[in-house]
């Protein structure tokens, strides 16, 4: 009997309720994602404490890196 190779996307939707302090998600995000800010007008790499404060001020971006720390963190088979 032929084998035959398929693919296709599909569009899934996630919900998730995760436990994590801003200062673990900030840290998290400082290593795993490599996030960068500005410094004097040049890029550098961003510090853990500058993110904690984007984290609280910055509904989009905690949402954000709140779904990608999510991801990241679920069992994979």
């Amino acid at each position: 009997m032929p084998a035959y190779k398929v693919q296709w996307q599909q569009r899934v939707d996630v919900t998730a309720t995760v436990t994590v302090e801003l200062d673990e998600l900030a840290d998290w995000a400082c290593e795993h994602l490599g996030l960068r800010t500005l410094e004097a007008g040049a890029p550098a790499g961003a510090a853990p404490a500058g993110v904690r404060m984007m984290l609280e001020r910055n509904g989009p971006l905690r949402e954000q890196l709140l779904q990608r720390w999510a991801a990241a963190h679920m069992p994979h088979r």
